[in-house]
């Protein structure tokens, strides 16, 4: 039995090699830039299961039977095999359980032909690739531009119609991730040059994005040898990779003392480690297929590694608004949560930690995005229209939004995101050296970076610029009115008008968000209002209407209320945008319930962009998006009928 479950294996191996053509190692590679084709799976049914449902209860299975290991630092790449599932889909899933609870935009997938060799590499740069569960995207900028920066690199599809290595990969990651794109790299040959060229092209076409990048390699370890000679010659092969060093395990490769099939992907991928100054390669698991069959006598190794970067990147500084309760506990008492915590436990916000008994803030001086913004953008219309605003923001959020358009910054840990230098001094500097008049506060949720924020907000006013705080609301009284002190203009965003929608969708709570912009205002704070249309969530017309009527009774009329148009993001993507007609239709409920000044925004071109004198309608301030065109505004009156218009407008 034994004998016949090995035979299967072995020919289960052979599979994609006999449905390739083989005759391809003759002929000419064609070599084209794009295809719009969709590349369609090749081991679907053979190397796992071919129908959508099994499919995702087998990957479910192989995750829930392993155990993740607590990754210390920022998570670079994993190096995984490529068996079928019933082979080495456990060993895989030691590595991809590392990526529960991560987001990446682009993940870049590296493999080395099983069966063609070819000079250089080949990116697969087709629109999609296929499984079971669905397509993939392929980044087609980042190849398009990998190949023309590369003359070593092209795209030559016979190199990947039969190549199993990187897509046996996808499902998992289509079970993981959302919202993201792959890369698929095949090397046609072993070379520390080739490797270096590509890692050359990579890094180059990755300057200036922001987004996250997961790099995997693909490879299985030793191949037919017997189980005792297997263990011997993977254990070196895991010791060389161990070393995160390139240039050693080139060297090795090429005197043939490492065993593996994807010899050129792993070494490509310790390059691409060694450039982002990476310092950690940990073996997870490792395994054969003896120990799978039971069949010793002929096996095939398999291994997980993965490779992170331990990052002095967590500034700690001892937290502000807290409380030690004994026993080593602290209480946060910065937002409504008013987290208890134990020794070594963080808030909900993920960046604020109980150590040795204080709270510490670990995101000071962090930022993980910096940017010089018109200040339209946040949105502000009624302060310094046209200027710009140097805005930052950390990792990290106090709520949960499963809507949220930048999750990919405040739904993460500080330590496994890029993040920049810049304490308050720097941030003011910058910003002066920008030409820039104010400092904005931004993109994720300020509170949670309070003391960073505030500090720099000091620092600011002391030189002349001003400060905007954009903001969810989400901050106990007393924080925020000593915040205020220091805030010149806010946008706080009431997500909806139901404590049951906060419950459901932010995992807060209403109230203390609407005592928050009474707080604001009462601090002397210039505040707008900004309201997201989730279609068919919390678009009722009658709880819109219950929102403006509070807005104008507590807050007064001349506050500015922007709708804002919802796009597919995070936890909801099965919504399209919000339709123009609906946020249309709030902007008239505000209007008829007597607010002056209401927006529509992320639709660029509508006439709800720009600003109307509420007495006489005539154009004050006409917008393209979130730049200016024209300022008809004398001073801070309409200069057709002399109405003042409430605002920071010098």
């Amino acid at each position: 039995m034994k004998k016949i479950f090995s035979i299967l294996f072995i020919l289960l191996l052979l599979i994609p090699f006999l449905i390739s053509n083989i005759n391809l190692f003759a002929e000419e590679f064609k070599e084209i830039n794009y295809s719009n084709d969709i590349r369609k799976p090749v081991v679907s049914g053979i190397f796992y299961p071919g129908s959508a449902e099994e499919l995702k209860e087998k990957i479910d299975n192989l995750l829930n039977k392993v155990e993740r290991e607590e990754l210390k630092g920022e998570l670079i790449g994993l190096i995984v095999p490529h068996a079928g599932y019933d082979y080495s889909g456990e060993i895989a899933a030691y590595a991809y359980k590392q990526l529960e609870g991560k987001n990446f935009n682009t993940v870049i997938l590296i493999g080395e032909s099983h069966y063609h060799r070819f000079p250089g590499a080949s990116i697969g740069n087709y629109k999609s690739y296929q499984t079971p569960l669905g397509e993939v995207e392929v980044d087609n900028d980042l190849a398009t531009n990998i190949i023309k920066y590369e003359k070593a690199i092209k795209f030559y599809p016979q190199v990947h119609q039969g190549e199993h290595s990187l897509e046996v990969q996808l499902p998992f990651l289509q079970t993981l991730l959302r919202d993201f794109k792959i890369l698929p790299i095949i090397l046609g040959e072993r070379s520390s040059k080739l490797s270096s060229q590509i890692v050359q092209a990579i890094m180059q076409e990755l300057k200036g994005r922001e987004e996250k990048i997961l790099f995997i390699a693909s490879t299985d370890l030793s191949h037919f040898y017997p189980y005792q000679t297997a263990l011997q010659l993977d254990n070196l092969t895991i010791k060389a990779i161990e070393k995160l060093d390139s240039d050693s395990f080139y060297q090795g490769l090429s005197y043939g003392n490492y065993y593996l099939c994807g010899g050129a992907a792993v070494g490509t991928l310790l390059k691409i480690a060694e450039n982002l100054q990476a310092n950690k390669v940990k073996l997870l698991k490792y395994a054969n297929s003896g120990d799978v069959t039971g069949d010793k006598s002929r096996v095939v190794g398999y291994a997980a590694f993965v490779i992170s970067k331990n990052n002095p990147q967590l500034n700690l500084k001892e937290a502000y608004y807290y409380l030690e309760l004994g026993d080593s506990e602290v209480q946060c008492l910065l937002c409504p949560r008013e987290c208890i915590l134990v020794e070594g436990e963080r808030g909900i916000c993920g960046v604020r930690q109980n150590i040795k008994g204080k709270l510490y803030t670990l995101v000071y001086g962090r930022p993980v995005a910096v940017h010089v913004d018109p200040i339209e953008k946040k949105p502000i219309s009624h302060m310094l229209p046209g200027s710009k605003s140097f805005s930052i923001a950390t990792a990290g959020c106090n709520l949960g939004c499963r809507f949220c358009q930048n999750w990919q910054i405040s739904q993460v840990l500080p330590e496994d995101i890029r993040s920049y230098d810049l304490p308050p001094e720097k941030v003011v500097q910058l910003a002066l050296e920008n030409n820039c008049q104010s400092i904005a506060y931004t993109y994720s949720e300020p509170t949670i970076f309070y003391e960073y924020m505030i500090e720099t907000a000091k620092l600011a006013h002391q030189k002349g610029l001003k400060n905007i705080y954009v903001t969810s609301g989400y901050i106990n009284p007393e924080p925020l009115r000593e915040l205020c002190k220091y805030i010149d203009a806010a946008n706080l965003d009431i997500k909806g008008f139901t404590e049951d929608y906060y419950r459901k969708y932010c995992l807060g709570k209403l109230q203390p968000v609407l005592e928050s912009a009474k707080i604001m205002q009462e601090e002397g704070v210039w505040i707008e209002l900004t309201n997201l249309i989730l279609p068919t969530i919390n678009d009722d017309m009658e709880v819109i209407r219950e929102m403006c009527e509070w807005v104008k009774k507590n807050l007064g009329p001349d506050v500015p209320l922007y709708f804002s148009r919802f796009y597919p993001a995070y936890k909801i993507t099965h919504l399209p945008p919000t339709p123009v007609e609906t946020l249309e239709k709030a902007r008239e409920i505000a209007l008829d319930v007597g607010l002056h000044y209401v927006y529509i925004g992320n639709v660029p071109g509508n006439p709800a962009e720009h600003t109307y004198c509420p007495n006489c309608g005539k154009l004050l301030i006409q917008r393209v998006g979130f730049f200016v065109t024209t300022n008809n505004l004398n001073e801070d009156r309409c200069p057709s009928c002399g109405e003042k218009i409430p605002g920071i407008w010098k």
